[in-house]
């Protein structure tokens, strides 16, 4: 019987379980599916430590707070682990003076979220190009902090400085059923108190064996890269989002925190959390094709504009000139030849709700002995250290976890 028992030992789990410990003396167990963390997307994404300029906080303020807040969280774990950390630099570029209008936007965003001044700067094109020869644009808004890291050696670093505050994590736990008191794992059943769904991409299936989420549907995109031989710019570039219902769409110049440079993501729909070639099992398609056309995901999906994206996002996906294309209009210097290597693709899974929106925040749900994170997507990696110290705070406000005891020593405070 342990305390808490937390499902899925990504970025977000291994943080929940860190400071659920650093607080308190509960007995806490991550079960991990996998043979070891940050298998899926809390180490199959950018790299980058995101400054919130482009998050709404009407719509999106917990993360943008989380983000802005875990930033000098991971710079500290990453100088005391030896994690990469290259600030790099980021400019989101506008090819047109319509898309500057955006760039306006994000500005105030910025500002709204609590990003200092100097951290979020509008510039016009000419300064850009000055700063980075290699992008030609109207202007950019330039966050020259931005930084890029290796999320899972962080998580695993997060995993440490658990385990020292007497974290046990059991990997190769696939948890199968939650119920009160108790989690399902290979048949047996492994009493917990409270169970706390940090499964990522499989969150959603998780929250159902626990009769919760009836009526949501989690879509699948995975997000593919290429590696670079020619570096064209020393920062990220990002272009602009040129569908505000789908902004994660748009591939980018990404600088790896270990020198390297790489295009993408695009969005490519597939079946599920976890396929990373092709579109997912026969099996898996067919399941996931069920579950879409039943629910409220049946709107968004047979819409001309998600039948379009899917065209062109697959396009992308077996045309790697169609994917480096799209980032022409402010590099023009990029050519199809100068990517020969894909990189590691990753999977966002976003969570359609019953009236067919995609949600813009996570949705944390409730149930008799269990506490479920679904829909905890980009920039997610960013903002763990911050969202999972007060996921736990508003767990023990509910009643669901003892009071805070005396901070025990713990890298964060």
């Amino acid at each position: 019987m342990y305390d808490v028992v937390v499902v899925g030992g990504g970025v977000l789990g291994a943080c929940v379980s860190y400071w659920i410990s650093a607080t308190s003396e509960a007995s806490v167990c991550v079960m991990e599916k996998e043979a070891g963390p940050a298998r899926h997307a809390s180490g199959r994404n950018t790299g980058v430590v995101h400054t919130p300029f482009y998050m709404d906080p009407g719509s999106r303020g917990k993360m943008a707070r989380a983000s802005l807040e875990s930033r000098p969280m991971w710079r500290d774990l990453a100088e005391r682990h030896g994690v990469p950390w290259l600030e790099a630099g980021l400019y989101e570029a506008a090819a047109t003076e319509a898309q500057h209008a955006v760039l306006e936007r994000h500005a105030r965003w910025a500002a709204r979220n609590g990003v200092d001044p100097g951290d979020a700067v509008l510039l016009d094109g000419r300064d850009v190009a000055r700063a980075e020869p290699g992008i030609r644009c109207h202007s950019a808004l330039h966050a020259p902090r931005e930084a890029c890291t290796d999320y899972a050696a962080l998580t695993r670093a997060v995993r440490t400085e658990a385990e020292k505050l007497g974290v046990r994590f059991a990997p190769g736990s696939r948890v199968d059923r939650v119920r009160e008191g108790a989690v399902t794992r290979g048949g047996r059943e492994v009493g917990a108190r409270l169970v706390i769904n940090c499964a990522g991409g499989s969150s959603l299936q998780v929250a159902r064996s626990a009769g919760l989420a009836d009526g949501y549907t989690a879509l699948h995109f995975r997000g593919e890269y290429w590696i670079s031989s020619v570096r064209l710019a020393g920062s990220c570039v990002y272009s602009v989002p040129t569908d505000p219902r789908f902004p994660f769409l748009d591939p980018h110049w990404i600088c790896r925190a270990g020198g390297g440079v790489e295009v993408g993501p695009n969005a490519v729909p597939v079946a599920g959390p976890e396929a990373y070639e092709g579109i997912g099992g026969p099996a898996e398609a067919a399941e996931k094709l069920a579950e879409v056309l039943s629910g409220g995901a049946r709107r968004l999906v047979t819409s001309p504009a998600f039948v379009e994206l899917a065209s062109r996002e697959w396009l992308s996906s077996v045309s790697k000139s169609a994917m480096v294309s799209r980032l022409a209009g402010i590099l023009p210097g990029i050519r199809p030849g100068m990517f020969r290597e894909r990189g590691t693709a990753g999977i966002r899974s976003p969570v359609v709700d019953p009236a067919g929106r995609m949600l813009d925040e996570a949705l944390e749900l409730a149930g008799p002995g269990s506490y479920h994170v679904l829909n905890y997507n980009s920039p997610g990696a960013t903002g763990a250290p911050a969202y999972a110290r007060d996921l736990v705070g508003r767990i023990r406000g509910a009643g669901l976890l003892p009071p805070a005891g005396p901070p025990r020593h713990a890298v964060w405070r």
